[in-house]
């Protein structure tokens, strides 16, 4: 049984580390940019877990992503995903939302009242194509007025006449914006977001950030943005050798606890050579000794 067999840690640890370190850092803004901010509707209150993986096995084929992994989801908590590319963040979400059956264990969300929105990265696949920009969240918020979605529009990069474009006529990162939009309309406890920022200018990005931190819900969020991440992010998620490894607090702590497991690992490392190289004296000292007495 694959779920069965041992998984290679050491042999991979290196490449790991190289692959995390690809992660695309986008510098903070040097200014924070004025203009009307957007705030979610008020959370609906959850149970206090809010989504579960218990003994999660998942593979493509031969690639084996989850092996038993375990995690608990919290009412607050703010997680962020991270891990080289494939490791399968995105699969994760979707594992958890029910759009893919794990091969053994589960992923499921809260029983208690867990009102979930779940932004994929072909979530503007869903747009009535034939409608305006401007009817299409009409239609989401009918009790808004203009001024008001023309103030959230904005903060999504669409002004003026861009407004009463055909959704049809939309490059793929417009529409990819105006999906998240929709999104984040409608009132949930449990956002779960797969790569909300590429598209986004700087001035949506801070709006989007703030937004996620005053939210009152829960948040799962996988991105390459590692600003992103630190600002938004409360607990970091790694995915490691088919587990999901949980650092209680944000990404600046995650950090500072990565250096102290590759500090403790140098020190091993360093403490295995030396027991080696000590063995290898006592085997040649035990040699000699050995030669020396046949000689006698």
């Amino acid at each position: 049984d694959r779920f069965r067999a041992s998984a290679t840690r050491s042999t991979q640890a290196k490449s790991r580390e190289k692959q995390l370190d690809k992660v695309e850092l986008v510098e903070a803004p040097i200014e924070s940019v004025s203009g009307p901010s957007f705030r979610f509707p008020p959370a609906p209150r959850s149970g206090a877990q809010v989504a579960v993986i218990d003994n999660l096995c998942h593979s493509y084929g031969e690639k084996i992503l989850f092996l038993g992994a375990e995690l608990e989801v919290e009412r607050g908590d703010r997680i962020a995903f991270v891990g080289p590319n494939g490791a399968g963040k995105s699969t994760l979400l979707r594992l958890v939302m029910g759009t893919e059956t794990p091969d053994e264990g589960s992923a499921r969300l809260g029983e208690h009242n867990v009102v979930a929105r779940y932004f994929e990265q072909n979530q503007a696949e869903a747009l009535d194509l034939s409608k305006t920009v401007i009817d299409t969240m009409f239609e989401a918020v009918p009790d808004w007025t203009q001024t008001q979605v023309r103030s959230l529009l904005g903060n999504f990069c669409f002004s003026n006449d861009t407004v009463f474009k055909e959704v049809g006529k939309l490059s793929g990162g417009e529409k990819a914006r105006l999906a998240l939009a929709l999104m984040l309309l409608s009132p949930c406890n449990l956002l779960v977001l797969d790569e909300p920022t590429n598209h986004l200018d700087i001035p949506a990005k801070q709006m989007l950030e703030d937004a996620l931190r005053a939210f009152e819900g829960a948040v799962l969020v996988v991105s390459h943005d590692r600003y992103f991440i630190s600002r938004v992010a409360n607990r970091i998620v790694e995915l490691r050798d088919g587990e999901l490894v949980l650092y209680r607090g944000d990404y600046a702590y995650y950090l500072e606890k990565k250096e102290e497991e590759r500090a403790e690992e140098r020190e091993k490392q360093l403490a295995a050579e030396q027991d080696a190289k000590r063995k290898a004296n006592r085997d040649k000292q035990k040699a000699r000794q050995e030669r020396r007495k046949k000689v006698a």
